[in-house]
């Protein structure tokens, strides 16, 4: 969030802030760069708060650098302590009637039907709201980077650290194909897919559809021919409808492009049924009371805007679509349902 670095050079001292940097990316240089200070200056740093505590706080014996043991229980603390003062400049701010600018990225299949109803309604609670829209893995990045303050993704990027992530939706994936088929019967069978004659447009494999795809295809040993390969869903959808190819994608993504909705086929795919995730992420020094407030809209707007009209379309899938309840911190389906009672 705007001002969040200002408030943390409040709070605490800037060799904390560099040992924290640090902490988070293993690397004096890029430590160095962030702070637009010498690699030199990072260790000269890091070398005196070590002094200080009476111990060393880093293992540098091994590439990336390490914390030790006592480096750990410090980095923990001052996590902890950090966050604190952080909800505390939030609350000031809040009494102050000095509302947050908010920076927002989102996936492109919910940029439609979820984002201008989640803009309108936190748009009393902030200064100003930014929105981006990217891939997922261009998201992630941003956020990273200090960016984006909140993302919406269909990637959890489980291996990356210092990131808080909430699951909020699911829905099964469906094939989307040319009108050309449409007296086909190819699309009961992944072996009918390989030989319909057409080819399979992929998505871009640093999107989260990219990689959802080309993992669960990859993990059922389907091989099927591709020639293509786009990174926009109006993109893809319009090539399908110009007989180029077939595609794995979602009901999110079909909703997403009502213009091309009778141009196209979209059917069940055949077993097994790939699953997409979509995720609320932030980082985790972010205050928490505006990303609750935030999970919870979204959630809010998918079940009662959003799953609806997915089912309209897609109506096989009405057992595979689920919404966070954020009450009980459960996925249920539209009748109630929690995903674990499937």
């Amino acid at each position: 969030m705007e001002q969040k670095k200002d408030f943390s050079n409040l709070f605490l001292s800037h060799s904390a802030l560099i040992f924290l940097k640090a902490s988070e990316t293993r690397n004096f240089s890029e430590t160095a760069k962030f702070f637009r200070i010498t690699q030199s200056a990072v260790s000269r740093s890091m070398r005196e708060w070590e002094k200080s505590w009476g111990c060393p706080l880093f293992d540098r014996s091994s590439r990336p650098i390490s914390l030790t043991a006592e480096g750990r229980i410090i980095n923990q603390e001052l996590q902890k302590h950090l966050k604190s003062f952080l909800d505390l400049a939030d609350s000031i701010r809040k009494e102050s009637n000095l509302k947050p600018v908010v920076r927002v990225g989102c996936v492109e299949s919910l940029s439609v039907d979820l984002l201008p109803k989640l803009i309108l309604q936190l748009r009393d609670k902030t200064r100003q709201i930014v929105t981006i829209l990217a891939t997922s893995n261009s998201l992630h990045r941003e956020l990273l980077e200090g960016k984006l303050d909140i993302i919406i993704s269909s990637d959890s990027t489980a291996e990356l650290s210092g990131l808080n992530r909430t699951l909020i939706f699911q829905e099964g994936s469906l094939l989307v194909l040319p009108k050309s088929l449409k007296d086909s019967n190819c699309w009961k069978s992944w072996k009918g897919l390989q030989f319909c004659g057409l080819p399979f447009i992929k998505y871009h494999h640093a999107s989260g559809g990219g990689k959802l795809n080309d993992v669960f295809m990859r993990t059922a040993g389907i091989s099927v021919a591709n020639q293509i390969e786009v990174d926009s869903n109006s993109t893809m959808l319009s090539l399908i409808a110009q007989g180029a190819g077939w595609t794995i994608s979602r009901a999110s993504t079909i909703l997403q492009n009502k213009g091309l909705m009778n141009e196209i086929l979209y059917l069940p795919m055949p077993e097994p049924l790939l699953v997409r995730k979509v995720y609320v992420l932030t980082r985790q020094n972010e205050p928490s009371a505006l990303m609750q407030e935030f999970t919870q809209l979204a959630c809010s707007i998918l079940k009662e805007s959003v799953a609806p009209e997915l089912i309209k379309i897609a109506p096989w899938l009405k057992q595979d679509i689920f919404v966070l309840d954020p009450t009980s911190g459960v996925m249920v389906d539209m009748t109630g349902k929690r995903a674990d009672e499937r």
